[in-house]
């Protein structure tokens, strides 16, 4: 294989769109073609069973073939012999290997010469990773645009008022021991405070609440303004609809998930950063929420 980057893709869509993203802008800066392994990731996610769901996106990649994947499991079986070993760039004669080691922004990696077929395996969850070309990943990570009528007409209601869209992740699919690993749930009160700090700046705000279901905890919002509850039993289904949605909205308060974290983002891109967003701070990686955000 001659020079490319082949990025291993795992997680829900959120988490593919940020491993996407950082090799898009090393592939982009490097003037080499960039590969998705999307074989690798969901044949071992036994719990989630998370599919490829980049598809859908006018992205600039190719899928790299099943033969070449072998690669990635040599790497597996040499990791676990070499357990102390955390080296941010692994070589070989014939690849290199990218991992993320830390939970945090790594600015050797935006550094990166690639000389052979390169290897990235991690998150790379911050926008640090591809801020140089953010208006081509706004480009190529915006979802289509729904045919659905009953996303229409909210959409066309977000963009009527002072629209505030409130991502409640329960992590419901997650098992309760495994919760700590997505950074543990975002309490309520945070996004009670955080639309009392946005009444104060927004003249009659509207809360959109997007969540997966109509669970109890819901109850204990309370929100100073007009609420429209999006969720799965009210009609609102589909991942990349339900991500569209949530762009139309002016304004957001995310709790610690990537996928609501691309749906502000990508607002904020839309409004030319007039959005007002307010992020949980559980996110894993310490540098997910822009410095810009509150």
């Amino acid at each position: 294989m001659s020079n490319k980057i082949i990025v291993h893709l795992m997680g829900g869509l959120g988490n593919q769109m940020f491993q996407y993203a950082a090799a898009r802008s090393i592939s982009y800066e490097n003037n080499v073609p960039l590969y998705l392994d999307i074989h690798t990731g969901f044949y071992r996610d036994k719990i989630y069973k998370r599919k490829y769901e980049l598809f859908n996106f006018p992205i600039n990649a190719k899928l790299v073939k099943s033969k070449f994947i072998f690669h990635y499991w040599g790497m597996k079986i040499r990791k676990n012999f070499l357990k102390h070993e955390n080296k941010l760039i692994k070589k070989n004669i014939f690849t290199s290997n990218l991992i993320e080691n830390e939970l945090k922004y790594i600015p050797e990696i935006t550094k990166i010469n690639i000389e052979k077929s390169t290897w990235m395996h991690g998150y790379w969850q911050t926008e640090k990773y591809f801020d140089k070309i953010k208006h081509i990943i706004a480009h190529e990570l915006m979802p289509p645009k729904p045919n659905n009528h009953k996303f229409l007409e909210i959409a066309q209601m977000m963009n009527s008022c002072n629209s505030v869209s409130v991502g409640v992740r329960l992590f419901e699919e997650v098992p309760e021991v495994n919760k700590e690993g997505v950074g543990g749930l975002t309490d309520i009160e945070f996004f009670n405070n955080s639309a009392y700090k946005m009444s104060k700046n927004i003249e009659n705000p509207e809360f959109f609440i997007f969540c997966t279901t109509n669970s109890t905890e819901l109850k204990k919002l309370n929100l100073p303004g007009k609420v429209h509850l999006i969720t799965h039993e009210n009609g609102f289904n589909g991942t990349l609809e339900r991500l569209w949605l949530m762009i139309q909205c002016k304004n957001h308060i995310i709790s610690n998930s990537s996928f609501y974290w691309w749906a502000a983002w990508l607002s904020e891109i839309n409004n030319n950063y007039n959005s007002k967003i307010i992020a949980s701070p559980l996110f894993t990686n310490i540098d997910s929420v822009p410095e810009r955000w509150h």
